[in-house]
């Protein structure tokens, strides 16, 4: 005779057979690791100080400017990128412009242009875009500084460097202001001398 019983014992054995069965697999799924922090610092060079402005040469005071501005950092392994922004509470990115040869106590000032959490990753460049416009030193005011014609705004500083968990990567990159600048024709050129002098790993 048929047992009616093997019905209702049927679904619960399937049950938890099939609970035991996910409690004994390995799925394969891994919690994703914390980010890390990366900050990109620009100063200019400290020894770079003066500007020949037709005949004359102009030294560097403490009202002087040369606006730069500064915007699309990506920090690069290959074609893998990550996004930089302005500072870890910035969630767009924004076109900033900077004095670089105000000068404070200690000589010119150091900014911090990019700081923002990227995946803990082995890096091998940064890009950012930079351009000028403007220089006034000494009373004698430049409008007419710009880039070379159809050049790009965007400068690639190759640099291998990691990034940890929780950990914070500190570049410092570090510009000639006025050896940036050239005179062409009746113009003035930017063409930003632009390297990397540092990079320091800071743990939690």
């Amino acid at each position: 005779m048929f047992n009616k019983n093997f019905i209702f014992k049927l679904p619960i054995t399937f049950v938890l057979g099939f609970l035991i069965s996910i409690n004994s697999c390995d799925i394969g799924i891994e919690p994703s690791p914390d980010p890390g922090i990366l900050r990109i610092t620009l100063e200019s060079d400290p020894l770079d100080t003066s500007i020949v402005i037709v005949t004359n040469t102009f030294n560097v005071s403490q009202d002087d400017s040369l606006g730069v501005k500064i915007f699309q950092g990506k920090a690069y392994k290959d074609t893998v990128y990550s996004v930089l922004y302005n500072d870890i509470k910035s969630y767009k990115q924004e076109e900033i412009t900077y004095n670089i040869i105000k000068r404070d106590s200690t000589g010119y000032k150091k900014y911090i242009i990019f700081e923002s959490f990227v995946p803990p990753f082995d890096y091998d460049r940064i890009q950012f875009g930079i351009k000028s416009n403007i220089l006034k030193i000494s009373n004698f005011d430049i409008t007419n500084v710009q880039s070379p014609e159809n050049a790009s705004f965007f400068i690639d500083l190759y640099q291998d460097f990691y990034v940890s968990e929780n950990d914070t990567t500190e570049i410092n990159v570090r510009i000639r202001p006025f050896m940036s600048i050239s005179r062409y024709r009746d113009s003035y050129q930017f063409i930003p001398d632009v390297s990397i002098t540092n990079v320091i790993y800071q743990r939690k």
